[in-house]
């Protein structure tokens, strides 16, 4: 057999464009290995390592730790390289879903922060079709609902899923909860189970933009609720006039808050349904 061609350590990282503490830092991870001879203290690597490192990196791309990358390349049946290929695959589409689901969300968000700069957004309407969502609520009125750890880390998901957009309100017969709001599917995908959650049946809608003043969370509920009823009289009054029917629950989705008059008001889209 004929024997491998090895490169001392200079040689070596300057074959591979790297440095030679990169070398070292891979070495010490597991990913390279070397030998020394006994009449000195060089470091000898073998020809066939120089794939490690592009492929350390491919594999750095899509999350494996160096560590785990050590373990992948040297010491791994095929079997659990190949089952761990599956759990990061299955990792790597949630990602994607969610930073998906937030760029979706985030640009809706800039468009309507573009018609208020203009003036073209309090107080537009329009027709459309709400699919079934699911509403987790952490307020029941003034009161905050208590939350397990592990409905607790449930929200913070959906939170960083849905950055700004999905905070909402539900008013349901003069009662107003806090809460996050999902389509339902995507909710499934989330795996949000919760004793909590409600699902909203899809439904037609009159839409409509509003801008409810900032309180202080002492004082939140009981105002909002009164402000949101004051703000939401002239669009049901449109809803009507188009020979509508309104219902509930009404669905009011927070999508920035903006300065007005020297104070701070949320603007909001809410869903009346027909």
């Amino acid at each position: 057999m004929a024997k491998q061609k090895t490169y001392r350590m200079g040689e070596f990282s300057k074959r591979l464009g790297v440095s030679r503490d990169l070398i070292k830092h891979y070495e010490k991870q597991g990913i390279l290995t070397s030998r020394r001879e006994k009449n000195n203290q060089y470091r000898y690597y073998y020809h066939a390592q120089y794939t490690s490192i592009p492929i350390s990196r491919k594999l750095q791309n899509v999350g494996y730790s160096l560590r785990e990358i050590g373990h992948l390349l040297n010491d791994a049946s095929l079997e659990e390289y190949t089952a761990e290929n599956a759990d990061r695959i299955a990792a790597l589409e949630r990602e994607q879903l969610l930073r998906g689901m937030a760029l979706e969300n985030l640009r809706f968000v800039h468009t309507c922060q573009q018609e208020a700069l203009e003036g073209k957004l309090l107080g537009r309407w329009e027709l459309a079709e709400r699919p079934e969502l699911a509403f987790f609520p952490f307020s029941g009125t003034s009161e905050f609902l208590p939350l397990s750890p592990e409905e607790t880390d449930a929200v913070t998901d959906w939170a960083d899923a849905m950055p700004v957009v999905e905070y909402c309100g539900l008013l349901r017969e003069e009662t107003l909860i806090y809460g996050f709001s999902v389509r339902q599917e995507r909710a499934e995908l989330l795996e949000l189970p919760s004793p909590h959650v409600e699902r909203v049946r899809p439904c037609r809608t009159f839409n409509t933009y509003l801008k409810i003043p900032r309180r202080p969370l002492e004082r939140a509920v009981e105002k909002d609720l009164e402000d949101m009823q004051q703000n939401l009289a002239p669009a049901l009054s449109e809803v009507e006039r188009q020979g509508l029917t309104p219902t509930s629950p009404i669905l009011l989705r927070y999508l920035f808050e903006g300065p007005e008059d020297g104070k701070f008001c949320y603007y909001c889209q809410a869903s009346i349904p027909i």
